[in-house]
């Protein structure tokens, strides 16, 4: 069973590797969504080795989630559970 962890973000580049690292101890599967941060989340997030979907602008907290799903879907995850990243 493929369990993928999902992080809606923007502007988190204090907490985001943080956060990584600690559900990196549950999953190996982690999908950052990057929502038109102008910080380095992306940058730190992809250096940590997980999956990032960028958005070009912020469209929103909804718009992250349903990026972060359609992504779990591409890469079969039977089970997806999700986190703000701030923790």
């Amino acid at each position: 069973m493929k369990i993928t962890i999902g992080i809606p973000a923007y502007n988190e580049e204090k907490n985001i590797a943080k956060m990584i690292v600690k559900l990196k101890k549950i999953s190996d599967e982690i999908i950052v969504c990057n929502d038109g941060s102008s910080d380095l989340t992306s940058e730190i997030a992809k250096n940590l080795g997980v999956i990032v979907i960028d958005h070009e602008n912020n469209l929103g907290y909804g718009a992250g989630i349903n990026s972060i799903i359609k992504k779990a879907k591409e890469i079969d995850t039977d089970i997806l559970v999700t986190f703000d990243a701030d923790g």
